[in-house]
């Protein structure tokens, strides 16, 4: 439902009023509790309308649960929040109270009342007349997309309206750029064996290394993630090539998991043991592109050691390589104060930088993420999880970047 009150905000030239967020009530949602302690996205039992991926599938959404609506019943007593069940009042998860004073267990079905927010961006259009317009976008739980133009009309700014927002603080970001006025280190002209394979009408074989983002999480189909994009547009560029693009990529995984399973703390049944090196070697590739958000947490060392291996191994296989630049997680991650900051992570630099020393081709997805809000784009809004996993049009950037390697 919506708040009746709306406040304004000041384009610059007029105010516009700005409907408060929407708000979600859920009554009577049947759960079990888990035993496990809730923490973050990971433990606890999820509430099922706050899933990212749709009702009981996916993350929970950080932000958006109301933690003081959330009321839980066995049968028709309500029970106590610290003592017969826990919440964690970021990310929505509940789970069981201590053993000796709760009087529920793993075995009992509860039922929560809750509500949740829901993110919305709005537009200022211009009219085909010039008159400028505020429309309503549709709200959604996290990757809420700006309101359809209709003929004629133009994009002035995108009204950026956060969860439990009364409209005081939406955030306008004004459309100041195109998607290709994005400055990037992208590298053309760094593949000539490949190139030399294209022009010839292949065949060429291609290897997509790498974590969740390269396995397609979340992308809505098998057909919208990255690697399906890439391959698709890779042959209407260059239709006469006979071009195969493989994907090997376990969701978790960093890049020394692959190339050293055996350092692998959790052993056989951790990341390790899905993590074998020799899928890449069997698919015999002519390129391999390396995307690995998840080595963002190594430190200096690492990296230099670890790019290093990679490097050697896939020259060794005859290949090239185009490594990635991630895309923009969860802001709390990245150590960001806003949408705007610019690129920070020691993870990136490292990796132009390595690409610039070796002669390694480069598709540079985090500028094109960095400048997403002078596209008038809110980056977080492309987190279909909240976290770091993108949505289809997070993942066309990825595909695009790496196109721009076969200029």
């Amino acid at each position: 439902m919506i708040g009746e009150s709306a406040m304004h905000i000041d384009s610059g030239e007029m105010d516009f009023p700005v409907d408060p967020s929407e708000t979600v009530l859920v009554e009577s949602e049947e759960l079990k509790l888990s035993q496990e302690r809730p923490q973050r996205w990971h433990d606890g039992t999820k509430l099922k309308h706050l899933q990212t991926l749709g009702v009981g599938n996916g993350t929970p959404a950080w932000g958006a649960i109301n933690p003081s609506s959330v009321v839980v019943r066995k049968g028709g007593v309500i029970l106590e929040e610290g003592r017969d069940y826990i919440l964690d009042h970021e990310w929505g998860s509940v789970g069981l109270g201590p053993e000796s004073e709760s009087r529920v267990t793993s075995a009992d079905t509860v039922t929560v009342d809750y509500s949740f927010s829901l993110l919305r961006i709005d537009s200022i259009i211009k009219t085909p007349d010039s008159r400028k317009l505020l429309k309503k976008g549709i709200s959604n739980l996290t990757v809420p997309a700006p309101p359809f133009l209709e003929t004629g009309e133009s994009r002035v700014a995108n009204v950026f309206v956060p969860y439990y927002s009364d409209g005081s603080n939406a955030e306008i970001f004004p459309v100041q750029e195109t998607p290709d006025q994005a400055v990037t280190h992208t590298t053309p002209g760094r593949l000539p064996q490949t190139m030399t394979r294209i022009e010839a009408d292949g065949p060429v074989r291609i290897v997509c290394w790498g974590d969740s983002v390269t396995a397609g999480g979340d992308a809505s189909s098998p057909d919208k993630r990255y690697t399906a994009v890439f391959e698709r547009k890779l042959k209407e560029k260059f239709p006469k090539a006979d071009i195969t693009v493989e994907t090997v990529a376990v969701g978790g995984s960093n890049s020394r998991q692959w190339l050293r399973p055996d350092e692998d703390k959790r052993g056989k049944t951790g990341r390790g043991a899905e993590c074998i090196w020799g899928n890449v070697v069997n698919a015999k590739p002519d390129l391999v592109t390396v995307e690995f958000v998840n080595d963002a947490g190594f430190s200096l060392e690492q990296l230099d050691t670890t790019y290093t291996e990679i490097l050697s191994r896939i020259r060794s296989l005859g290949a090239e390589v185009i490594f990635i630049t991630p895309h923009f997680t969860m802001m709390q991650m990245i150590g960001f104060k806003t949408m705007r900051d610019p690129e920070c992570r020691p993870y990136v630099s490292t990796l132009r930088g390595f690409a610039e020393r070796n002669s390694c081709a480069l598709a540079d997805a985090s500028s094109r993420w960095a400048h997403l809000w002078k596209e008038g784009i809110p980056y977080i809004t492309l987190l279909k999880n909240a976290i770091n996993h993108p949505d289809d049009r997070g993942h066309e950037i990825f595909a695009d970047e790496l196109l721009k390697c076969f200029a």
